[in-house]
C-alpha cells in the first residue's frame, strides 16, 4: 500500500518530516509513505495516490485525484478538507484532541479562578498583595458549562468531574452521558447559563455558530462569570465582549473572531483578560499522538 503524505505546517509541533512516518513503516513494512514538502509536489503525482494525510484538501483538487479512496486529517475541525462534490471519497478527522485541549482547558479554569491575571500584574509591579486570591474558590464549589458538547467537551467533562465539578453540556442532540454531566438542548440555554461560573465555548466555525454568545447571551450570564473560547473565534466577537466587559469577571481565549488578533485590539487592554494564539492543542506529543490514531485505522 502507498500513503501519501502532505503535512507541512508552519507551526513545529504541526510539521510532519519523514522521520516523523518511521512509527509507520516499521508498524508495516509493506507500507510506502510518501512525503511531499510542497503543494506542487503533492499534485503532480495525483493521479496515482489513493489514501492521503493531510491538513487541507481543497474541492477543486478531487478532479485530479481520480483514484483518491480517503482522507485522514489531524484537523478535529471540519473546515479544512472540503468533502467530495459526490460524497466518493471519505474523510476521517483526528479525535485525539480530547486529552489535549481538556488540559488546555482546565489550565485556563485554573488560572482564571486564581485570579492569575491580577497575580501577574502584581508580579510585574513588585507589589506583595496576599488578598487578591481571597475571591478564589473551590471548583468542586462552580459550575462550569460547555457549550458545544462532543467528544472532545465530554473529555473535558470527564476531567472536570475528577475535581468535583457540575458540568452542563449544551447540545444539539441533547443525548445523555453517563459520567454525570447534565445535558441540555439549545433552547434552553438561556435558561441555564445564569447557573454557570465560567462558560466555556467549544463550537465549531460557521454561519450557524457565527455571534452564537453575543451581547444578548453574555448579559443572561452570572454577574462575574468567566467566559473561554476554545472552539472557532466566529461564535464570539470581540465587540460584543468589550460591550459586556463589565459585567464580567474575565475572559480567556485561545481564538479569535480575527486572527492573528492585530496588535490594535482593544482586547489586549483588557483587565482580567488572558489570549492564547489559537494553542490549545499545540502539545509535543501531538504529531506521535496522531500517528498512532493513522495505524489504528491502517489496521
Amino acid at each position: 500500500m502507498e500513503l501519501h503524505t502532505c503535512l507541512w505546517n508552519d507551526v513545529q509541533a504541526f510539521h510532519f518530516t519523514d522521520a516523523d512516518f518511521d512509527i509507520l513503516r516499521r508498524a508495516m513494512p509493506d507500507l510506502t509513505v510518501v512525503v511531499h514538502d510542497n503543494e506542487s509536489s503533492f499534485l503532480e503525482q495525483a493521479e496515482q495516490v489513493e489514501a492521503v494525510l493531510a491538513w487541507d484538501f481543497k474541492a477543486a483538487w478531487y478532479q485530479q485525484f481520480k483514484h483518491l479512496k480517503w482522507i485522514m486529517t489531524p484537523a478535529a475541525g471540519k473546515d479544512w478538507v472540503e468533502p467530495h462534490p459526490l460524497g466518493k471519497v471519505k474523510i476521517v478527522h483526528g479525535t485525539f484532541h480530547g486529552k489535549l485541549l481538556s488540559e488546555s482547558l482546565l489550565s485556563a479554569l485554573l488560572f482564571m479562578n486564581h485570579q492569575m491575571p491580577q497575580m501577574v500584574d502584581n508580579f510585574q509591579q513588585h507589589a506583595w498583595n496576599r488578598n487578591i486570591q481571597g475571591q478564589s474558590r473551590l471548583l468542586s464549589d462552580q459550575t462550569v458549562m460547555i457549550i458545544g458538547f462532543g467528544h472532545i467537551a465530554q473529555d473535558c467533562a470527564r476531567l472536570l468531574g475528577c475535581m468535583g465539578t457540575r458540568v452542563i453540556g449544551i447540545s444539539r442532540s441533547a443525548t445523555p452521558v453517563s459520567f454525570g454531566a447534565e445535558v441540555y438542548g439549545p433552547k434552553l440555554l438561556d435558561d441555564r447559563l445564569p447557573e454557570a461560573d465560567h462558560v466555556v465555548l467549544l463550537l465549531p466555525g460557521g454561519h450557524e455558530t457565527d455571534r452564537f454568545m453575543d451581547e444578548r447571551r453574555l448579559a443572561l450570564c452570572k454577574k462575574g462569570a468567566f467566559i473561554y473560547n476554545f472552539g472557532r473565534g466566529n461564535a464570539l466577537h470581540s465587540r460584543d465582549l468589550v460591550t459586556s466587559w463589565a459585567h464580567l469577571g474575565g475572559a480567556f481565549l485561545d481564538v479569535t473572531d480575527e486572527e492573528p488578533l492585530p496588535a490594535t485590539s482593544e482586547l489586549w487592554a483588557l483587565k482580567n483578560m488572558m489570549i492564547t494564539p489559537h494553542s490549545s492543542c499545540i502539545y509535543k506529543s501531538y504529531k506521535e499522538e496522531f500517528l498512532k490514531e493513522t495505524l489504528n485505522y491502517l489496521h
